[in-house]
């Protein structure tokens, strides 16, 4: 039985002082002050803790699409640059088109890129109405695999992040950039760098898909060796755009 069509996304956010001001109801508010109010307890040193969803604003997002013959199809940024809702929109409308047929894939999608993606969609008027077409939502079956959540069975033991994943598997990890470096690369305008590190983390999303899914029957072998191979052509062609792919691709990713 050949494997099923695959979307794998990852987004990148940045804290949204205006939600939390809106939130608060009081627009004098510092951005730090906004946050504040409405994240829970920080740590210590720290001007306030992790906000929930609603405020991390959406600045990136990147996807793979891969058939069912483990062709790459797509694996792109979907709107450098753009603004948040034209993001959303571009990222809801291609998930209507896969929906029902394909997998979804993420690395703590449920626990986080989901929520933030149903949530801000709803706060700026674009529907998230694919999500609720097939059992995607529902935790144990497998339309949605959240690797974060399999490797850690469902939370039984500790769970891993993706660069502790990717490293197990044999794969690209992380490449010099981490997400907590994301504000500061959008403060100072780098939506291209943004651009290319989140499609490096789709980029290793998928691999690990390919590599643990030999084992677990998402796909063969067949399958999972044409997946490697059309993103090292992919990956190829966008290194002429931006050196973190050919980063990536020093990796040895073989």
């Amino acid at each position: 039985m050949p494997m099923r069509p695959i979307l794998v996304f990852d987004s990148e956010t940045i804290a949204d002082p205006d939600m939390a001001r809106r939130v608060a109801g009081d627009a004098q508010l510092s951005d730090e002050e906004a946050l504040a109010r409405v994240a829970p307890p920080r740590q210590e040193g720290e001007a306030y803790g992790f906000p929930k969803p609603l405020y991390h604003r959406v600045v990136e997002i990147a996807v793979c699409v891969v058939t069912a013959e483990g062709r790459v199809e797509t694996l792109k940024p979907l709107a450098t640059g753009a603004d948040e809702r034209a993001l959303l929109q571009a990222f809801w409308s291609g998930f209507g088109h896969h929906a029902t047929a394909s997998r979804i894939v993420s690395f703590n999608g449920r626990r986080f890129d989901v929520p933030v993606l149903v949530q801000r969609a709803l706060s700026l008027g674009v529907s998230p109405a694919p999500l609720f077409l097939g059992d995607y939502r529902q935790r144990f079956r497998d339309s949605h695999l959240d690797l974060m959540e399999i490797l850690s069975d469902y939370g039984t033991s500790m769970s891993l992040s993706q660069h502790e994943a990717a490293t197990m598997l044999g794969v690209p990890g992380k490449i010099g950039v981490d997400g907590g470096e994301v504000r500061g690369m959008w403060a100072e305008g780098r939506t291209e760098d943004i651009a290319a590190y989140c499609t490096c983390d789709v980029a290793t999303l998928t691999l690990c898909f390919a590599r643990l899914g030999v084992h677990t029957g998402w796909c063969s072998a067949v399958e999972a060796a044409e997946i490697e191979s059309g993103l090292r052509s992919v990956l190829t062609s966008l290194s002429e755009a931006h050196a973190m792919y050919q980063a990536f691709l020093d990796q040895n990713l073989s």
